[in-house]
């Protein structure tokens, strides 16, 4: 099933069970692309986001629905969910502190892990590995989005952003595109560095 095909068959899934944080696909016109209905709202395109923690939390949860609205489908096959592939407040629509849909549906969509989709989400939301950002700020966010998205193992998020930036660096690497994989192989260098950290400050005391 092509990225097209499979970004079509979701969005008509998404609106037959009730999902109302994704467009409408109204039809394909004439070049062969998608026409789609408009979210109105605020789309974050600043780095770092520094979202509010209602921010925060509503991202969340609009993230678990989707993939809830997912779970043991034909979409789905053999995977957990469907995920999104570039989840972020760049791909994220907000009315006021509310995160009311997810957009730019293409073909990153694919059969995945809930891990995987929620990390990339994180890593963009929670403003993980910004410098401009103090660590233990990024811990408590990182930390909030888990909650709110019902995530326990925050350990494995944390790990799973550093997965991605290699994931990121090789692709970049592989495909020729030095200043990429440079960027994500400082990313990867301060992973290694803080991954202890991220992980004992986002860790309540006691657990």
């Amino acid at each position: 099933m092509s990225g097209q095909t499979t970004c079509i068959a979701l969005l008509r899934h998404l609106e037959e069970v009730g999902f109302n944080g994704a467009p409408r696909l109204l039809g394909i016109d004439a070049q062969g692309r998608e026409v789609l209905t408009y979210l109105p709202g605020e789309v974050i395109i600043r780095t770092p986001a520094w979202l509010s923690d209602a921010r925060l939390d509503s991202a969340a949860r609009l993230i678990r629905r989707f993939h809830d609205a997912t779970v043991g489908t034909s979409l789905a096959g053999d995977q957990e969910v469907v995920g999104h592939g570039d989840l972020g407040p760049h791909n994220l629509v907000f009315d006021g502190d509310a995160a009311v849909g997810i957009i730019d549906w293409d073909a990153s969509v694919a059969p995945g892990s809930r891990l995987v989709d929620l990390g990339h989400a994180v890593w963009c939301c929670a403003d993980v590995a910004e410098p401009a950002v103090p660590v233990a700020e990024q811990a408590r966010k990182l930390r909030r989005m888990c909650d709110a998205y019902g995530w326990a193992e925050v350990d494995l998020v944390v790990r799973e952003i550093g997965d991605r930036f290699r994931r990121a660096r090789d692709q970049h690497a592989g495909a020729g595109r030095n200043k990429g994989a440079a960027i994500f192989e400082n990313k990867v260098r301060w992973m290694d560095q803080t991954t202890a950290a991220l992980i004992e400050l986002s860790t309540p005391r006691g657990s």
